[in-house]
């Protein structure tokens, strides 16, 4: 991950520029009226960049307790990868995660971390994935208009996922796990930024039932790599 070295400095600086607590407004109804609704998913992802690197705001909320971190994100989503450093405000790593096609490495993970759930940098690892990849409904989901969005839901032997499209443009507002009657897990896309190569992702809200927290996530600098 380029610029790692300087990444502390320069990303102590974008913390006290703005808290990644800050609120996102909620997204426009759905009104993407110029496309056929089977044709919304594919001209969404038609216009995301492929890659990108991004400086970032991060706060984890989990067990009662909030860490407030930064973090330095590198996507590439043709290749399914990803790598993410994650350090206090004062420039102490916390952890250090890669992902290719699916699978999760912790190269690193601050006893801080771990005292409070050795699995919760992996658990985040397996959810920036889930935020980073799969734009696209899969090949068979149905789809309909409901609560101001365009859903499509794919369904398998353990449950189903929604694909919640929004706004004029027809952007991804959320993607939702559910198993039963329950919400297993849930990204919330509530801000994108133009770059030189396509959309970036720059404003995500990940919720994980299973291990009970919510990862906040404001983009203060993105490029291309």
């Amino acid at each position: 991950m380029k610029r790692l070295r300087t990444g502390a400095m320069v990303l102590a600086g974008l913390w006290l520029t703005g808290c990644a607590t800050a609120p996102f407004p909620r997204p426009e109804p759905f009104a993407a009226t110029r496309l056929a609704p089977e044709r919304v998913p594919a001209a969404f992802a038609e216009r995301l960049a492929p890659r990108y690197e991004q400086a970032q705001a991060l706060v984890f909320r989990f067990y009662l307790r909030e860490i407030a971190a930064l973090g330095y994100l590198s996507v590439d989503v043709p290749a399914r990868s990803f790598a993410m450093a994650c350090l206090n405000p004062v420039g102490i790593k916390l952890f250090e995660l890669v992902g290719t096609n699916g699978e999760v490495e912790a190269r690193f993970v601050a006893p801080e971390i771990e005292k409070h759930g050795g699995e919760l940098a992996q658990a985040a690892g397996a959810d920036l994935a889930r935020a980073c990849f799969d734009w696209l409904p899969p090949a068979g989901a149905t789809c309909r208009r409901a609560k101001n969005r365009l859903i499509f839901t794919a369904a398998d032997a353990a449950g189903r996922t929604e694909y919640r499209y929004a706004g004029r443009d027809g952007f991804l507002a959320e993607k939702i796990r559910m198993e039963g009657r329950r919400v297993r897990w849930k990204v919330e896309y509530r801000d994108y930024r133009r770059g030189a190569d396509g959309w970036i992702p720059a404003g995500i809200v990940i919720h994980n039932r299973r291990y009970g927290y919510r990862l906040v996530a404001i983009a203060k600098d993105s490029e291309a790599p």
